[in-house]
């Protein structure tokens, strides 16, 4: 649950800081256009078309949320999983020392029986 509060504030505090930025640039700033480049040289050139960086800038901002809200929800899941693990191991040893009671008590009828003391 700390995680999550502490998530949600983190989220909050970046979204407050992205606003006041959004708020206080201007429009040239926001449309200044952003191209990526890789290379590799001699072997590779990748260029992506000019992109504007208001939109490189929001894209990153809801990437980040999401991939926060993943990295929050990873641990959650193990911990499902290994709490269906124990349950089913618990099931199967309750089964089996039920079994267990069955056979101890069926021959310790068959023992005590006035039959069986007869020689």
């Amino acid at each position: 649950m700390k995680k999550i509060f502490f998530a949600l504030f983190l989220s909050v505090f970046i979204f407050i800081i992205l606003n006041f930025l959004y708020c206080n640039l201007n429009d040239e700033v926001f449309n200044y256009p952003m191209s990526f480049r890789f290379v590799v040289p001699y072997l590779l050139t990748v260029k992506s078309v000019p992109v504007p960086l208001g939109f490189v800038v929001i894209t990153s901002f809801c990437l980040g949320i999401i991939f926060l809200a993943l990295l929050q929800a990873i641990p959650a899941l193990f911990k499902t999983i290994a709490l269906r693990s124990r349950n089913r191991r618990i099931r199967e040893l309750e089964k089996e020392l039920e079994e267990t009671k069955k056979t101890t008590s069926s021959t310790l009828d068959q023992s005590s029986s006035p039959s069986s003391l007869i020689p």
